[in-house]
């Protein structure tokens, strides 16, 4: 059987198939701003002093929990803060679950937030007149991430206007870096430039952060090593090996495009296909 054989390589490469959310770590994190969002709300934003991120965070261990609570607090005078990033979130991120996987994309979103909080403390380190609130460091690493992944697809901004992922990307970071440097408004340009560059980041140097926390071996963007296949198995169960390897590969091009292969998945491919070959024979 040819690698053309398989029906997955007929199938549209940018399949949006979410996770169940049962199960999703979107869905979790939508959940837990909404339910933290009414429960300040009603509370009379005691929530949100407790939550929230300050200047003078550094002087104080006790208070460095605030580097990941701020991520979860919205204005609790409107609603269109907490509406806008959850959106986002709803509509990039299972595409990007999906891909990493629960446990690697939520490590990368609250890492994200961290960071993004880190940075800000520094940039404000004493001031405690400002503070700083939001999931939009974690919104901005999600969009970037994707943009770097499918940097082709098109995306409508408003609905209405495509944008080229890539566009749409850049187009992020130079708002950000602009206001970072010239507007005096209350958007934390700042964390979302951290967030910008974690993603950059984090798609470039190929870490997985699940196998730094846990030890856990890489699970995405792996290809298992077709020699060392060769060596432990007879020529039926090889093949029979391999076949399931090509399949799993097949399966995240039909999905996720061609950009989402390894070096090494595309090597294994090859291999492969010269193999078929030589079995068809």
């Amino acid at each position: 059987m040819g690698l053309s054989d398989r029906e997955y390589y007929y199938e549209d490469a940018h399949s949006t198939r979410r996770p169940s959310w049962k199960t999703s770590a979107v869905a979790l994190i939508i959940i837990a701003n909404s339910v933290l969002y009414l429960l300040d709300h009603f509370s009379g934003d005691s929530l949100f002093k407790i939550m929230s991120l300050f200047g003078g965070v550094t002087d104080n261990p006790l208070q460095w929990y605030r580097c990941l609570t701020y991520g979860f607090a919205h204005d609790p005078h409107g609603f269109m803060h907490i509406l806008c990033n959850m959106l986002v979130l709803f509509f990039f991120g299972p595409i990007l679950e999906r891909l990493y996987g629960k446990k690697e994309f939520l490590f990368f979103y609250l890492t994200s937030i961290i960071l993004g909080g880190v940075v800000w403390n520094f940039l404000h380190f004493g001031d405690d007149s400002v503070r700083a609130l939001g999931a939009s460091g974690g919104i901005t690493a999600i969009v970037i991430l994707y943009a770097c992944k499918f940097p082709k697809t098109v995306i409508y901004l408003y609905g209405i206007i495509p944008f080229p992922a890539w566009l749409a990307g850049v187009s992020y970071v130079a708002y950000d870096a602009f206001g970072a440097h010239f507007a005096a408004d209350n958007i934390g340009h700042d964390i979302h430039l951290t967030g910008a560059a974690f993603a950059a980041f984090y798609f470039f140097s190929g870490i997985r952060l699940s196998s730094l926390l846990t030890g856990e071996k890489k699970k995405n963007g792996n290809s298992k090593d077709y020699d060392k296949v060769s060596e432990s198995y007879s020529k039926s169960s090889r093949r029979e090996s391999l076949e399931k390897e090509v399949d799993r590969i097949l399966e995240k091009y039909s999905k996720y495009g061609k950009e989402s292969l390894t070096k090494g998945e595309e090597e294994t491919l090859y291999r492969a296909s010269k193999e078929f070959q030589k079995w068809r024979k």
